[in-house]
Formats: C-alpha cells, sequence, structure tokens
C-alpha cells in the first residue's frame, strides 16, 4: 500500500516538473489564443477547419473562436472562409511555418526531459501510464470531471480563471463535478 501510493506521488510530481519545463521552455503561445488555434486547426483539420470543429477541440464558445480567428486573419495566419451556417478557417502558409516552428520547439523540449532515459524505459513508462488509467476507468472514474471551463465569479466579488490575453479562455482542470476552489483568492473558506 505504501509503495504504490509512493509511487503515485513520484508520479505526480514528475508530471508538474514536466508542465514546468514545458511551460519554460517550449511554446507558451499554443495553450491559448492564436497559438491554439493554429494548432487545432493544422493537427485536427489538415490546415482547414471549421468553427463548430475548433469550438469542439478547444472547449471555446463559438464567439470567442471567432474572435481569435479574426485576429489571426488579421496578422495573416489564416484566412476565414464564411458560410451561410457557420465559417471555416484556412492556414496561411506564415501560419503553417509558424505552427511547424512550435511544433518542432514542443517537440525539442519534450525530448531534453527524457535526456538519459532509453525507448524502451520510455515505451515502459507509456505502458505503466496507459494501466493506470485502465485501471482507473474499471473503477468508474469519470475522465470528463476534468474539463475546460469559461471564467466566472464565485459570488464573493473575485474573478476565477478568466479569459487569458487577447480574450481567449485558459484551460482550467476541475477535479470534482461542480467544484470551486477558492486557493488562489483572498477569500478562502
Amino acid at each position: 500500500m505504501a509503495e504504490s501510493t509512493e509511487a503515485l506521488k513520484k508520479l505526480k510530481q514528475a508530471a508538474n516538473y514536466t508542465k514546468l519545463a514545458m511551460r519554460k521552455d517550449g511554446p507558451r503561445s499554443f495553450k491559448r489564443g492564436q497559438g491554439a488555434l493554429l494548432k487545432v486547426i493544422y493537427k485536427f483539420g489538415d490546415g482547414k477547419l471549421d468553427k463548430d470543429e475548433a469550438k469542439k477541440e478547444l472547449g471555446w464558445r463559438g464567439c470567442d473562436v471567432r474572435s481569435v480567428a479574426r485576429i489571426a486573419e488579421k496578422n495573416g495566419y489564416l484566412t476565414i472562409s464564411d458560410s451561410q451556417e457557420g465559417f471555416t478557417m484556412e492556414l496561411s502558409t506564415m501560419g503553417t511555418e509558424v505552427v511547424k516552428k512550435r511544433l518542432e520547439a514542443e517537440s525539442k523540449a519534450a525530448d531534453s526531459l527524457f535526456t538519459g532515459i532509453s525507448d524502451e524505459e520510455v515505451e515502459g513508462l507509456i505502458s505503466v501510464c496507459n494501466k493506470i488509467s485502465a485501471n482507473a476507468k474499471a473503477l468508474g472514474v469519470d475522465y470528463s470531471l476534468i474539463q475546460k471551463r469559461h471564467g466566472r465569479r464565485c459570488g464573493k466579488g473575485c474573478r476565477h480563471q478568466g479569459k487569458g490575453h487577447h480574450g481567449s479562455p485558459k484551460y482550467v482542470f476541475v477535479f470534482e463535478e461542480g467544484g470551486h476552489s477558492h486557493h488562489h483568492c483572498h477569500h478562502r473558506h
């Protein structure tokens, strides 16, 4: 029992270090805003994606997708084609180059975290993580409780996890149904 608890503690610690290292050395603009939108269009739409698919992949509202897309179009990263039911975004040559450059930076940052770790150890880590996830699913854990939420007021006058730079929503992980934490504001319970 103690070994499994210690192993999970070490796994969480490694995940936290990984997030910090990727934030420090990786491309920050892929977390939200234009960068996130460009990455989704590149990865899920093969260079072209409609508003509804972008909404689904990013967890944004339609107005947020349109707002960020207009900024990206103004900056020359994509073009917007309006239709009767929505709109489609297509990466420009410059937008595609930016995404490729950022993905290379992301890969380089990730590779530096695995320095000194063999391919077999990486495969073993992936296998262990997959088994832990499968065991959690078998226990009835609902992964959808970790979700992307828009900023909201808590009723005490403070703003939690509001919109990020240029009006795009930040990613927020919520670990319980309807959970609300005051751990970053001055209104503690």
